[in-house]
């Protein structure tokens, strides 16, 4: 076995060799292997698939002088080949210290095992030079990859330990923004991973690549600011005018155009020239690409910046036909429209983040009873917020395109660490709930957070209460996925995991919170609209609105937060941990008229009505 430290040093010297003359592009035109496990196009990798990413790779060859590199994109466009033809270049052409960053370590060791490893043990020139992996081998491991004169260290932005000690040359920091801002006090790891290159000055190189997220906030955003801000530019095929491919939008006389069927099924699509106003067909758009250029709009800066849409993306990966059929998925909808535009036009989401006024949701409570359903609400939910003194409980049903109506907004006072309050809430979510059709439904998923003091008495009630009851965790971090992967919190006394033991489920309560934000926003029913009872409580309404987002500076780095306007917001994080349980079990993908027929005995559907009084058998400007 080789000594880790002696290969260490010796790639640290190689680093310090003349670079060759081969580009990185001309050494993936002539060895690189697409692996069939993880590639849609094995074999022979070809730049001319994606000719926009030559200068890319062109930039990156140790020669070229070029120290730093950022890439704002949307997705299916081949940047991940990019990254695995750099590595590949650096092993065979021009070795040194290596280091490639992902956002976790489990993403960061996904790649090695799926990306790398593949493409290593299917391109001759890099199986010669990199060992098979063995478990006992220190020098070819998961996050580990020795070759003759260099080293490749693979992480995650939240294991701050690997930053430590470590000189490096070239520096692969993949999809930034979903980095941590600090790792255990140290600082930004983005930051602390460039601080790394610098012992080799000039002769560094470090490439940055990610979707973007919100406007303001954004690391890959704020970088390409800092850049000379490249965009590729095609020719049209009838005037030849060069420009950049575009959205457009509504009301645009350019960008991409397209007309429906009376059914609403998208029928003729195509680009329409900026310069000629002539429609160009997809077809056309191979020899678009071969034929295009980056052109800088702040030429003169050193680090070099480049930007592109996933309307660039090559024949047979994602059509223009795609991106509208997604863009009309999701314009009504906040979250799904800032998927599109960060994910297709690889650009960042204006996101505002005003509060409502509850004074105007008050006066769209609608003539129907608490403790009842109307006719488009078809499964019920609830979100349960825990406090030293009592439970706050929202019910809430819901129905097609994630409309949904208030059921319940209730507080049940006691002691949470006393059994009378779990009682009060199993009835409450035991109970059944009179459906304007005659039906009764029942809550079938409902999250109690375990935030403050009263975690071991929320575990022992969804212990008990499972599968309909989880109990869950909020994390206040952009971009945090509304509600993540469980862990199991039950062990034994050795440590080991009790199968089917009570589980901890993460919600991302910031994303949560600017989806329901935006939907409250919705003045007519349909999809989103978010129902209220007549008779509510005015607390409900002025805790529903009790936070705004704001943007801070956190050692330098904007950073958005939700903070409080109010003194209590409970209603709010009921509504998130709601929705959470709704986005659980699914909510999105339910057969809304099998469920319909299911209730209504038989009806095909439900045409949309006032709602029913029953008495309780229980007592903006945009271009989008």
């Amino acid at each position: 076995m080789l000594d880790a430290a002696k290969i260490y040093n010796a790639s640290f010297s190689a680093g310090l060799r003349p670079d060759p003359e081969l580009s990185v592009a001309e050494w993936a035109d002539k060895y690189r292997m697409l692996p069939r496990k993880s590639s849609s196009e094995p074999g022979k990798y070809r730049s001319s698939r994606t000719p926009y990413a030559r200068e890319i790779m062109d930039a990156l060859t140790s020669a070229s002088g070029i120290q730093e590199i950022c890439i704002m994109k949307g997705t299916q466009l081949g940047f991940t080949e990019v990254g695995n033809n750099w590595f590949g270049y650096v092993v065979d052409v021009s070795p040194g210290p290596m280091m490639m960053i992902f956002p976790t370590s489990e993403l960061a060791q996904d790649h090695s095992k799926q990306k790398l490893q593949p493409t290593i043990q299917e391109t001759p020139r890099l199986k010669d030079k990199i060992r098979e992996h063995r478990q006992r081998d220190s020098g070819n491991t998961i996050s580990t990859k020795e070759f003759p004169g260099g080293i490749l260290f693979l992480s995650g932005s939240n294991s701050g330990a690997f930053f430590r000690s470590k000189s490096i040359r070239f520096l692969f920091l993949d999809d930034i923004d979903g980095f941590e801002h600090d790792i255990g006090g140290e600082g930004d790891p983005a930051e602390l991973a460039r601080k790394r290159t610098d012992t080799y000055g000039p002769r560094k190189k470090i490439m940055e690549v990610s979707t973007p997220t919100i406007k303001g906030v954004s690391r890959i955003e704020s970088s390409f600011r800092e850049s000379d801000q490249r965009y590729y530019h095609v020719p049209c095929p009838y005037c030849k005018a060069m420009q950049k491919l575009e959205w457009g939008g509504q009301g645009a006389d350019f960008g991409l155009k397209f007309t429906r069927e009376p059914n609403g099924k998208i029928k003729d699509v195509w680009y329409e020239c900026r310069a000629c106003h002539k429609p160009i067909e997809e077809h056309n758009k191979r020899k678009m690409l071969e034929h295009g250029q980056w052109i800088p709009e702040q030429p003169g800066k050193t680090k070099r910046g480049y930007q592109i849409s996933s309307l660039y993306s090559p024949l047979g990966w994602v059509s223009w036909r795609q991106i509208i059929k997604e863009f009309l998925e999701a314009k009504d909808f906040k979250e799904r429209l800032k998927t599109w535009v960060n994910t297709r036009l690889g650009e960042p989401f204006e996101e505002t983040g005003e509060q409502p006024e509850w004074g105007l949701l008050k006066t769209r409570c609608e003539p129907y009873n608490i403790l009842t359903v109307p006719a488009g609400g078809l499964i019920l939910t609830a979100g349960i917020d825990t406090q030293d003194n009592r439970l706050a409980v929202v019910v809430r049903a819901w129905g097609r395109g994630e409309e949904s109506w208030l059921v319940l907004w209730t507080e049940i006072y006691g002691d949470p660490g006393q059994p009378q309050v779990w009682k009060d809430l199993d009835g409450l979510l035991g109970r059944s709930y009179l459906h304007a059709s005659g039906a009764e439904l029942r809550v079938i998923s409902a999250a109690v957070d375990t935030g403050g003091h009263h975690a071991s008495d929320v575990y022992n009630f969804a212990r008990h209460k499972s599968p309909q009851v989880i109990a869950i965790k909020g994390a206040s971090q952009p971009g945090k996925p509304i509600i993540g992967r469980p862990t199991p919190q039950d062990v034994l006394w050795n440590g080991q995991k009790i199968p089917n033991g009570v589980q901890l489920w993460p919600v991302g309560t910031d994303v949560a919170k600017g989806v329901i934000y935006s939907r409250l926003k919705i003045g007519k029913p349909g999809p989103g609209h978010y129902h209220f009872y007549m008779g509510v409580q005015d607390d409900y309404f002025v805790q529903l609105t009790a936070e705004k987002l704001v943007t801070r500076y956190v050692k330098g780095y904007p950073r958005q937060e939700w903070v409080m306007t109010g003194p209590r917001n409970e209603a709010l994080d009921c509504e998130v941990y709601n929705y959470a349980a709704a986005i659980r079990i699914g909510i999105h993908t339910i057969d809304w008229d099998a469920l319909t027929r299911t209730i209504f005995g038989g009806q095909q559907g439900v045409q949309r009505t006032e709602p029913k009084k029953r008495e309780e058998k229980n007592k903006s400007n945009s271009r989008w």
